[in-house]
């Protein structure tokens, strides 16, 4: 059933393969003109309110090379936190103002240009970089087949999806739990070079965002839908990742969207919890009739029985550290 209030957390992660092309499907040199392209983060320490960022707008590095954005971006405003002023960001792409490499740079601070008459502006709406600039190339290169080149592409995105699936599963919080049908993909294009002894080489770009759940919070909301009359107890759900889950909207995610709609679907395995330790206390010294009706007593339990040694004995010992309470309930 829908999930609705429910607070949740976005993961990304971004991963580069590359890919030798074969000499025989490189056909000869063309003319090539590229603008270099890198990611930004944007920031906004100027004021309370949202800045928006047309398409096109100039970043500028203290060299004075222009980079533009490639979108629109919107960049939220500052915040107070404990006394401190934090500035809102955004992370953005852009590419070169012109072709060629020296638009290949590495990690840079950016002012916006367009801000020069706005002091305050200029001074406190900047970016960095996230990443270093490339691809920028001018003059004539090796250039490879149409057919082999979407085979490239196709086989790198299978690659980056399974890596990208990999790395970010094992980056989870056991206390979270991530449903692979929330994961989004987004590829940047091929880009191509040639190296040292002149074989051609595809670098492609891969970013995924997964939602992920605290465990703890996403059980609570699923008992309270089906499970309302539960009450106190504590019930934990042990196939919680086993649940199909699925986006009830367009399914599109970034690392700065604020809320989703989604289904959980599947038959959920209920499991009562007790307090153990609290369990074992309270039988300490009691005889088997007696711990028998203390055991009764726990909502948490469907079954129970007690073994003494030797088996004639009929008390449960007032030492705890004779006795020992084994759940044999799977987890």
């Amino acid at each position: 059933d829908s999930t609705t209030g429910l607070g949740f957390q976005i993961v990304t992660i971004s991963k580069e393969v590359e890919k030798s092309v074969d000499p025989k499907d490189v056909t000869s040199e063309q003319k090539v003109e590229k603008k270099a392209r890198g990611s930004i983060v944007i920031y906004n320490n100027a004021t309370t309110e949202a800045q928006k960022l047309v398409a096109t707008t100039r970043f500028q590095t203290p060299e004075g090379l222009i980079f533009r954005l490639v979108s629109p971006a919107t960049v939220p405003g500052k915040t107070t936190k404990d006394g401190k002023t934090i500035p809102g960001s955004v992370e953005a792409v852009v590419e070169g103002d012109k072709t060629g490499v020296e638009y290949n740079v590495g990690l840079k601070d950016f002012t916006v240009p367009g801000f020069k008459s706005d002091p305050v502006k200029y001074k406190e709406v900047y970016a960095k970089s996230k990443t270093e600039m490339t691809g920028g190339f001018s003059g004539m290169q090796k250039v490879v087949t149409k057919e082999v080149l979407n085979k490239a592409e196709s086989d790198m995105e299978n690659e980056l999806k399974d890596s990208l699936s990999k790395d970010i599963t094992t980056q989870i919080p056991a206390d979270f739990v991530l449903y692979r049908n929330s994961m989004s993909f987004k590829f940047d294009p091929a880009v191509s070079s040639t190296n040292s002894s002149g074989t051609v080489v595809l670098k492609k770009k891969g970013t995924t965002n997964a939602i992920i759940f605290d465990k703890s919070l996403l059980t609570k909301s699923i008992l309270e839908k089906v499970f309302p009359d539960a009450g106190d107890n504590l019930i934990k759900i042990t196939n919680l990742d086993l649940l199909d889950f699925s986006y009830s909207d367009n399914g599109t995610t970034t690392n700065t969207s604020t809320s989703i709609t989604f289904t959980l679907k599947g038959d959920a395995n209920l499991q009562w919890v007790f307090d153990q330790n609290k369990l074992k206390n309270d039988l300490l010294g009691l005889s088997k009739k007696s711990a028998n009706t203390v055991m009764a007593s726990y909502t948490g339990i469907k079954e129970a029985w007690i073994t003494t040694r030797p088996f004639w004995n009929s008390t449960i010992p007032e030492d705890s550290e004779k006795v020992t309470v084994v759940n044999t309930v799977t987890p």
